[in-house]
């Protein structure tokens, strides 16, 4: 099998965004056929590694010349693959829906390679200094695609993003510092086998510095304030591309914290406790949402908070659940905001439309054969093999409301005259990922192994 190194996935998007502008002299029309190579490129790099890393297990890169802890260390293991690939196939297809604008902004095409760059890596990267720069580069590049819409919405869901944002960095920062100042490394192996030096005060300050820092990216409650105007303000699009990227890289730090950097039974029970409340509090709230984009912003609130819950169990099983949780998210939101451009108009009367959006709301909502479904009984069985039964109860409320609130959703969804708002390409986008939806939901068995495999490396303190 072809090998190649896992900075191409971080490279390429850079290097070709920042020569988007010089096709843009050349042609404007070509620069969106351009964007969609790139991003397919990545794709086929994702998949090779992945197929890699599932042979022949973790791959190691070391960058810059100098080796770890000293050096940049690129590691990819069971779950950064299956996440990197999860990210860098779906961008594409959700950037396939911009297709039947006649618009294009050139500067909008750079900062989507971007922020796909800095999405994958944090989940590849093997230093904790590197993952800071990258969530920053990915909230940068977040900020400019939310107020991409140039409306007075997008602007205030801009701020409210700068803002928690900044807060949430210097959080990490501290937690960054409180780390080096004990250990003098932020390799993460090298701090998984010195941390038991630590103090165990010092070890849950430098987690609760970073999880409080991680938890804005992650949609965390109650960090999560800037969520709801963001995704309203910003386009479909962008919404949709917000849940495959940044929200996913977000959980996927967390759960390195949980398992790798600062195992404390304490760290567990506090995101146990931040994963239960942003659940409940997340599905409550869009319960109580007329406009489309804020309950499923709400709604994807309410679904970080149950994937945190899965991680915060710290058993294989569990964790396995959490990532069918994670594809099903990333698989179903997208699909989900793509599809209701015109939501108002009567869009779900257009049953190409309806069929993608009514597979979606299934495999949110956990019904089967669909993703959500398997992530849900995985866990819900191993709390019941435990003794969670509260945990349990909370978790059936919350799909209990969930389920009212998407029912309600669809048949709105249908009143009106039938919109033809959406455009072909967006049609084909989300018919794309329902059929995504669709396989793995038949065929669980090619996510559960290498799922399997994730838990057993990421339990063992291993990436």
């Amino acid at each position: 099998m072809v090998s190649l190194p896992p900075v191409l996935l971080i490279a390429f998007p850079l290097f070709f965004a920042f020569l988007a502008p010089l096709i843009n002299m050349v042609s404007k029309k070509a620069v969106k056929y351009y964007t969609m190579a790139v991003l397919l490129l990545n794709t086929a790099i994702s998949l090779i590694i992945f197929l890699n890393v599932l042979e022949h297990g973790v791959i190691y890169e070391e960058l810059s010349g100098f080796y770890p802890p000293v050096g940049i260390l690129l590691s990819v293991g069971y779950l950064g693959a299956i996440l990197a690939l999860l990210i860098n196939a779906l961008a594409p297809i959700v950037y396939l829906s911009y297709f039947g604008d006649a618009e294009n902004s050139v500067k909008f095409s750079m900062i989507y390679m971007l922020v796909t760059a800095s999405s994958t890596g944090i989940v590849i990267t093997g230093d904790l200094f590197n993952m800071f720069v990258f969530f920053e580069i990915t909230a940068v590049g977040s900020y400019g695609l939310v107020a991409s819409m140039r409306t007075k919405k997008a602007y205030e869901g801009a701020f409210k993003y700068i803002v928690l944002g900044t807060i949430g960095s210097s959080f990490i920062l501290l937690g960054i510092a409180t780390i080096y100042g004990y250990l003098k490394t932020l390799n993460f192996y090298d701090i998984a086998a010195r941390i038991n030096t630590m103090p165990e005060s010092a070890r849950l300050m430098s987690f609760i510095f970073l999880i409080i820092g991680i938890g804005v990216e992650a949609e965390l409650f109650p960090l999560n304030g800037w969520v709801p105007d963001a995704y309203e303000g910003a386009s479909n699009r962008v919404a949709a591309f917000f849940s495959l990227g940044p929200s996913k890289a977000g959980i996927y730090a967390i759960a390195r914290l949980l398992f790798t950097l600062v195992p404390l039974v304490k760290g567990f029970n506090l995101a146990m406790l931040l994963g239960l409340l942003t659940l409940v509090i997340g599905e409550l709230a869009a319960l109580r949402q007329k406009d489309p984009k804020r309950m499923l912003a709400y709604s994807s609130i309410g679904q970080m908070g149950l994937i945190l819950v899965a991680f915060s169990m710290h058993s294989a099983l569990a964790f396995t659940a959490a990532i069918f949780l994670m594809v099903s998210h990333a698989l179903a939101k997208s699909l989900l905001f793509l599809g209701t451009r015109g939501y108002k108009e009567g869009v779900l009367r257009n049953p190409w439309v309806a069929g993608p959006i009514f597979i979606g709301v299934l495999s949110i909502i956990g019904m089967p054969p669909f993703p959500g479904f398997w992530g849900k009984w995985y866990l819900l069985v191993n709390m019941a093999q435990r003794g969670f039964w509260a945990v349990i109860l909370l978790i059936i409320f919350a799909a209990i409301v969930e389920g009212v609130y998407y029912a309600r959703f669809l048949h709105r969804g249908t009143e009106g005259e039938e919109s033809k708002v959406l455009t072909r390409s967006e049609i084909a986008a989300i018919t794309i990922l329902a059929l995504i939806l669709v396989l793995v939901g038949m065929f669980p068995q090619y996510l559960y192994t290498p799922a399997v495999k994730a838990a057993a490396a990421l339990m063992g303190g291993g990436p």
